[in-house]
């Protein structure tokens, strides 16, 4: 076989075009960090790469909306203890007018105090997040959920639903609270009791409507129509003088003060069965011990839902530690599949410096050879 110069020229340009393609290829594999470039240059890691880099993706959108989910809870929650606080206020407010030492002015400014605090309650249970919807009114989160009628009774125009956020592949959590829970919940009306200790305590309390309550009392029957007539409360309070007047050493003390006792029990029933005079402190000491287990059922109602919304926070807490440990599998996965780790880098810039090399050698050669001529023999 006869190796003419011109085939020696495009042999040995051949192998320098391919040595200088490589070098560029791996000038660009370098560059990137990576030694897939295109889908072509591993397929099958290509299309694996593709679907954990969306994978990556979800659980990137997912920390979003633990972010969303977790500004949105916070935001209720901190309503949420500011309408907390204001019902132990309302309960210290129940005790004080309850003390007898209490004159009907003081009961008087206490109820204006209250009535303001009636509207900052209102603007609790209409409270809005940072985009302007309203935090209690379900799905209807742009229409007002609490509106007084013209009765001053607070009217509810929300639903009973609950806003959601895909936080995880498998979890949806409820980001918001039901406002008629919380407010109107558990046969309990905030806003009714408000107004009823408003009024209460804007009764005064007078000597006549005490004076008129215990001749009351004294002529209550009970149980009603009963036959013959019986009236409790009077005969209590008889046998208690009776039993104050004995000696404890009189041999009749042990049998009254059993009597008494019996009465006793009678007296309470009977008591807690009729309705006081209004404006005597019977009536008074009734309605705020009334007062005082509404409050206590609506902070129930409000210490619920504050643990629901703290144990979904510390939820997305889990979940977000658990989406970094994913997050970081991902990657790991990506920059293998993709050969984007130091070792793969390293050999590449290996590789680099070798098909240089190569390319030089092959240069100062292809140089010399083309050089060559039979005159050179002639000389």
């Amino acid at each position: 076989m006869r190796i003419s110069t011109q085939m020696l020229y495009q042999q040995s340009n051949t192998d320098l075009t391919n040595m200088q393609g490589d070098i560029l290829k791996l000038t660009q594999q370098v560059s990137a960090g990576q030694t897939v470039l295109v889908p072509s240059d591993d397929p099958v890691a290509s299309a694996r790469a593709l679907d954990v880099t969306q994978s990556q993706s979800l659980n990137s959108q997912y920390k979003t909306n633990r972010q969303n989910a977790n500004s949105a809870l916070t935001t209720v929650q901190s309503t949420l203890t500011s309408f907390s606080n204001m019902l132990v206020k309302l309960k210290s407010d129940v005790i004080t007018a309850g003390n007898a030492s209490y004159s009907n002015n003081e009961r008087s400014d206490l109820a204006s105090e209250i009535k303001g605090n009636l509207n900052e309650v209102l603007g609790y249970a209409n409270a809005q997040d940072g985009t302007g919807d309203y935090l209690f009114a379900g799905f209807k989160s742009s229409t007002q959920p609490f509106t007084q009628d013209g009765t001053g009774g607070v009217t509810y125009n929300g639903d009973q639903g609950v806003m959601t956020l895909q936080v995880d592949s498998t979890r949806q959590m409820a980001i918001s609270a039901s406002g008629q829970q919380i407010f109107q919940g558990n046969g309990q009306d905030i806003f009714k009791t408000m107004s009823n200790m408003i009024n209460t305590l804007s009764i005064p309390v007078t000597e006549a409507a005490n004076n008129a309550d215990v001749t009351a009392a004294d002529n209550f029957q009970y149980p009603a129509n009963s036959s013959p007539a019986t009236y409790p409360i009077a005969a209590y309070k008889t046998a208690q003088a009776q039993l104050d007047a004995l000696d404890p050493s009189d041999p009749t003390y042990a049998a009254k003060f059993t009597q008494v006792a019996a009465l006793k029990l009678q007296s309470d029933a009977a008591d807690a069965a009729r309705t006081p005079v209004p404006g005597s402190q019977a009536a008074l000491t009734r309605n705020l011990a009334a007062f005082n287990t509404q409050i206590d059922a609506m902070i129930g109602n409000v210490t619920t839902a504050q643990a629901s919304i703290g144990a979904r926070q510390n939820e997305l807490d889990s979940l977000d530690a658990a989406g970094e440990v994913k997050n970081e599998n991902y990657t790991a996965t990506i920059n293998d599949l993709l050969g984007r780790n130091t070792s793969d880098v390293s050999s590449l810039i290996s590789d680099l410096t070798l098909k240089q090399t190569y390319l030089s050698a092959a240069q100062k050669v292809f140089v010399t050879t083309s050089s060559l001529s039979l005159l050179n023999y002639l000389k």
